[in-house]
């Protein structure tokens, strides 16, 4: 585990830029450290990764991996009128495989899947996709034009996305891994990609999983405050906020693991995160103590640290 840590901390700057080098460390985590939720009752690879290497980004990405994609897929297969060629298709998604998840979008322009006399086509934008240059697999959420909510999952080979469908978003925070928007225009899928499965099924799974993940995001960012703390101190910052971190992560912690079995064996999450109240006024310590500081920090750490204004740039 130190080996890949290292690796992790050492080509951070390389991974800014490169996609390959991306989905290599990806390949090299998820061997060691499955995206299963089940596995893992405390010291999770999300934060283990925070802490320990600062890397937020590939943090989330296991999060996202493990918390949203994975169940989502098992609920699809448990649940949905399965077929042959849908069974195909999911069986090549394994542990090391990445997904996207495609959810995000504008309430007023919503991604609408209509039928044709071959399948479906879908149309609209998705606002927020990680790693999805990345995926082999695009998970959207889509419903039939006129209605309120979604009410249909579209499974897509990313291989089949036309050209420019992933514009990148050029994110300052969490650029470790690739942010992009997911732009489709008449994409055609046959009948099998669209899973037979009750609306309100499908937008009870997105609820509850999406606020798993909120809450393990919260948990990992916790973790990479304490290398934040570390790395700004070693620059002079003189921040004392180790203690008060500590207490709001084993908090956190705890609540993410009943979260965890809420999520695995109910239909609701119903255990409530650490108030956000209680980190912002430190968040907003540490990004003061970052601009004051940033010149004595290396290219590197510049970059990872910039991840303390995530919030800033989720609410933009």
């Amino acid at each position: 585990m130190l080996e890949l840590l290292e690796q992790i901390k050492s080509e951070y700057l390389i991974r800014t830029e490169n996609i390959d080098e991306q989905k290599k460390i990806w390949i090299k985590l998820s061997e060691q450290f499955r995206p299963d939720l089940t596995l893992y009752r405390a010291a999770r690879p999300s934060t283990i990764t925070a802490r320990e290497t600062g890397d937020l980004g590939l943090s989330v990405l296991w999060i996202v991996q493990a918390s949203l994609i994975r169940p989502i897929l098992k609920e699809l297969v448990l649940k949905s009128e399965n077929d042959k060629d849908l069974s195909e298709m999911l069986s090549r998604i394994g542990h090391s495989s990445l997904s996207a998840l495609a959810h995000s979008e504008d309430s007023n322009a919503p991604v609408t899947l209509t039928e044709t006399a071959k399948g479906f086509v879908l149309n609209g934008e998705k606002k927020f996709i990680t790693a999805g240059k990345n995926a082999e697999l695009m998970i959207v959420t889509c419903r039939i034009p006129g209605e309120e909510k979604i009410s249909h999952i579209a499974l897509i080979d990313s291989a089949a996305l036309p050209e420019n469908a992933l514009p990148d978003l050029n994110l300052e925070i969490m650029r470790s891994v690739s942010h992009t928007k997911l732009v489709l225009n008449n994409v055609e899928v046959h009948p099998f990609q669209v899973p037979r499965l009750d609306g309100s099924v499908i937008r009870r799974m997105m609820k509850k999983y999406g606020i798993l993940e909120r809450a393990m995001i919260l948990e990992a960012f916790l973790s990479y405050m304490l290398y934040a703390e570390k790395i700004l101190n070693e620059a002079g910052a003189g921040l004392t906020a180790y203690d008060g971190i500590s207490s709001l992560l084993e908090h956190q912690s705890a609540s993410v693991t009943k979260q965890i079995d809420e999520a695995v064996y109910t239909d609701r999450i119903d255990t409530q995160n650490i108030p956000l109240q209680k980190v912002f006024p430190l968040v907003d310590e540490f990004k003061k103590a970052y601009i004051n500081k940033k010149e004595a920090l290396s290219d590197t750490e510049k970059i990872k640290l910039k991840d303390l204004f995530l919030f800033d740039s989720l609410k933009g």
